[in-house]
């Protein structure tokens, strides 16, 4: 419960987005250093998700370790239910109201743009576009090599 309150306090009282950071660590949120963080994300199964280092998320983005319909017949009949790890991994960015879904992994240097759902893993140095998110092209790491 204590989790919760960080979180819901994190996400809604203006502050530096480094202080937010930290609130998110302390509600049980696995995050590394230099974590960038808006206003209004949302995350569910905080224990699930974990943020690596020099991350930036934008204001409305969701991170979700996990999606059920609660209690729906839908949860029950079809199984609509799904938890998983969330991994941010190092230098990301993710965008405007960007929505992670469960079991996703998002390799280093990607970019997630606005707007866009991810329903599968990202390569490093991917930029993501879309709904749903589709691997638009894969940078170039300096030097030349993938």
């Amino acid at each position: 419960m204590v989790g919760k309150l960080l979180r819901y306090f994190a996400s809604m009282l203006p502050m530096s987005l480094g202080l937010r950071a930290g609130l998110y660590k302390l509600s049980g949120v696995k995050i590394g250093r230099r974590v960038s963080i808006d206003r209004n994300v949302h995350l569910t199964r905080a224990q699930e998700i974990s943020i690596g280092d020099r991350v930036t998320i934008s204001t409305g983005v969701s991170l979700l370790g996990e999606v059920t319909a609660v209690h729906s017949r839908l949860e029950s009949e079809f199984g609509v239910h799904k938890t998983g790890p969330v991994v941010i991994g190092d230098d990301v960015y993710i965008g405007v109201k960007a929505t992670v879904l469960p079991g996703v992994s998002v390799g280093q240097m990607a970019t997630i743009g606005a707007n866009t759902l991810v329903t599968g893993d990202v390569p490093p140095y991917g930029v993501v576009l879309g709904v749903p998110g589709r691997v638009m092209m894969v940078r170039q790491k300096p030097g030349g090599a993938r």
